[in-house]
């Protein structure tokens, strides 16, 4: 028990989680304060995009839970053993769970239930491109896909007849299966790219080689 909660001391003070928690204040604060301005932004149709701050709060949650795996040691820490391997996967669960807590906790007592699914919807599939993108940048340069999002996102949120692309889950309504069949698969996709660690890339290059 010892060693376990000195091994859990030692990730969370080497993945600055104290940045991580100040990060998840502030977004919050942001959320509670100024969750229904709205924010222009460029629009394939008359006007701009004016879409609620509160749902790219989601955006910000994911990014800081995913990027604090990251750290000074990543290069030492993607060879590790399963022990660790352990501890960082219990980490991000932990991180998005607290980011989904904390969420529900700024939204419940403002906006209807339907809104908090969106909400939550949006944390996940920003949570699964946060992966890809750490997988394939580093974990520092995990905002890089989440935010590449938000340019479909607002500008062609809208069809031709005024309807929101049933693929823009910042919009769609919390119930909307087609969007968490996009949550579903941004999970799916993030944890395959988290399961890829470079040695086990490096095992499967060795397999293709020796069946070639």
């Amino acid at each position: 028990m010892l060693d376990l909660r000195e091994s859990w001391t030692r990730y969370l003070q080497a993945h600055r989680f104290r940045g991580i928690v100040v990060g998840w204040a502030v977004a919050i604060a942001c959320d509670v304060a100024f969750g229904s301005a709205r924010l222009d932004f460029p629009f394939s149709g008359s006007g701009s995009s004016a879409t609620p701050l509160r749902h790219e709060v989601p955006l910000a949650l994911a990014v800081l839970a995913v990027g604090g795996l990251g750290s000074a040691m990543d290069s030492l820490e993607e060879a590790a053993a399963r022990g660790f391997r352990r501890v960082e996967i219990s980490f991000l669960v932990g991180a998005v769970s607290v980011a989904a807590v904390l969420l529900v906790a700024a939204e419940a007592f403002v906006s209807p239930v339907e809104t908090v699914l969106l909400l939550l919807r949006g944390l996940l599939i920003w949570a699964g491109l946060a992966l890809l993108s750490g997988r394939v940048w580093g974990w520092r340069f995990s905002w890089i896909l989440p935010l590449a999002t938000l340019f479909p996102l607002t500008y062609w949120q809208v069809d031709g007849l005024g309807r929101f692309r049933w693929w823009d889950w910042t919009d769609q309504p919390g119930y909307s299966i087609p969007c968490w069949g996009i949550a579903i698969g941004s999970l799916l996709v993030g944890g395959g790219a988290m399961a890829l660690t470079p040695w086990r890339v490096s095992r499967l290059r060795r397999l293709f080689q020796r069946s070639g």
